[in-house]
């Protein structure tokens, strides 16, 4: 979507097509078949620093729908919980002091030891940490496990889908520098007042095909010359571009014409992970908070998805150990932790839980990760001339977020329509300039 609005912008006729009969892929919605609600795939949420998605929602029409909050709510073992929160008034990194020494689910000792930690994080080049893991970056700075497992868990597993101690130290620090450290604006959090099919409901495209299959792509040597619709139609252009999963992209590309373009050489090595989202319905109020980050799983974030509360929707990031298990089981667990973290639920009752597991969500952002991701356009030297591609797995400077994928399409449409539709980084704020902060 971001690609075609982009070109479209450049005033190049697209036709997208769209297998499933409605936008947004695994940030969408789908019907749910025991009462036709519709229901997100998963809870997506934005960042302030996440300036393209922005960008992108301005263009579709869909800006108005997202609302942001400046507190971040935690719930920790016991229930309790604890907000931060930025001083618009103040520069960041300055901007969370006041919130932070505040912050009482963490102890004295831990409240210092993540301050030093954003320090150094400040002044870090994430191009040196490229190879290192976040928890050996985590180990070498002395941060307390307890801390890793009530704060690092609950931003890096989110915001990664990946393990906090196996993800990549440079993505990992990115999130912290882009969203808290940058500029006051970056960490304040958006959410959809809406499903996130809606969010599409004003895409506009001029030739866009709904519920429509492709059957073949069909080559000639290094280019792409048509392509085949399960109804037999050939449609034909000067650019092609594939925004589809990696797992995808290699389905419809044959090995004997990948093999020439070095863009698919490494892609069998990308590793997927999973998301998991449940539906919670009680009979009654349960959070008043917008969402609240918990301090002890296994739900790791959980959301008000109704104006009375009694509508909750949990996520659980990097899924693995979820994937096989018994949906009866996982949601028993799942509605016993709500009723010890919100006092409110106690004596409520359980109406009903879907559970929407995601297997391929996004792909592990582990150590030397860019070594792997391709570019959208093929190299001069060899390679598809005419095939692009767009999705979150491809080289952005971004890990596997909205965000991500937004950047991919506007570079893939740079390269079609040379010029560029990237919307500048949020300005680094003069404390964390003189931290040594530099992009």
């Amino acid at each position: 979507m971001s690609c075609a609005v982009a070109l479209e912008a450049a005033g190049i006729r697209v036709t997208l097509l769209e297998a499933r009969k409605s936008l947004g892929g695994r940030a969408g919605s789908f019907e749910d078949p025991q009462t036709g609600e519709l229901l997100d795939n998963c809870q997506h949420v934005l960042l302030g620093c996440c300036t393209n998605l922005i960008d992108f929602y301005r263009r579709i029409g869909a800006e108005s729908l997202i609302r942001f909050h400046r507190q971040i709510h935690f719930r920790d073992e016991r229930g309790k919980r604890h907000d931060l929160f930025g001083l618009s008034s103040l520069p960041a990194p300055f901007h969370l002091a006041a919130s932070l020494a505040q912050f009482s689910a963490l102890s004295l000792e831990e409240r210092w030891k993540l301050t030093e930690a954003m320090l150094h994080m400040a002044g870090e080049d994430r191009a040196t940490l490229a190879d290192v893991c976040f928890g050996e970056w985590l180990d070498a700075h002395a941060q307390p496990e307890s801390l890793v497992r009530k704060f690092y868990d609950a931003v890096v597993i989110s915001g990664l889908n990946e393990d906090t101690r196996r993800a990549s130290a440079a993505y990992a620090i990115q999130i912290f520098q882009e969203s808290l450290l940058a500029n006051r604006a970056g960490y304040v959090v958006g959410m959809p007042a809406s499903t996130l099919g809606a969010l599409y409901e004003k895409f506009a495209c001029a030739d866009l095909r709904l519920s429509t299959r492709l059957k073949e792509i069909r080559f000639d040597r290094d280019r792409i010359i048509a392509v085949e619709l399960q109804n037999g139609e050939l449609l034909a252009a000067d650019a092609y571009v594939l925004a589809t999963n990696h797992h995808a992209v290699q389905k419809w590309v044959p090995a004997d014409v990948a093999e020439h373009d070095r863009r698919f050489s490494k892609l069998d090595r990308l590793e997927s992970v999973p998301i998991l989202g449940v539906h919670l319905w009680f009979d009654r109020p349960i959070m008043i908070e917008s969402h609240a980050a918990l301090m002890r799983g296994p739900l790791q974030w959980v959301f008000r998805k109704d104006l009375a509360g009694k509508a909750l929707h949990g996520v659980i990031s990097a899924a693995r150990t979820f994937v096989d298990r018994s949906k009866d089981e996982m949601l028993g667990e799942f509605e016993r932790q709500v009723r010890e973290t919100f006092a409110e639920a106690r004596d409520a009752k359980l109406l009903r839980g879907v559970i929407v597991i995601e297997k391929r969500a996004t792909f592990s952002p582990t150590p030397g990760i860019d070594r792997i991701r391709p570019t959208q356009v093929a190299a001069k030297e060899g390679g598809i001339s005419n095939l692009y591609l767009a999705g979150d797995y491809t080289q952005t400077g971004w890990p596997a977020t909205m965000e991500g994928a937004v950047r991919s399409g506007y570079l893939a449409a740079q390269a079609i329509a040379g010029r560029s539709f990237l919307v500048d980084d949020l300005p680094i704020e003069w404390p964390a300039r003189f931290l040594g902060y530099r992009r």
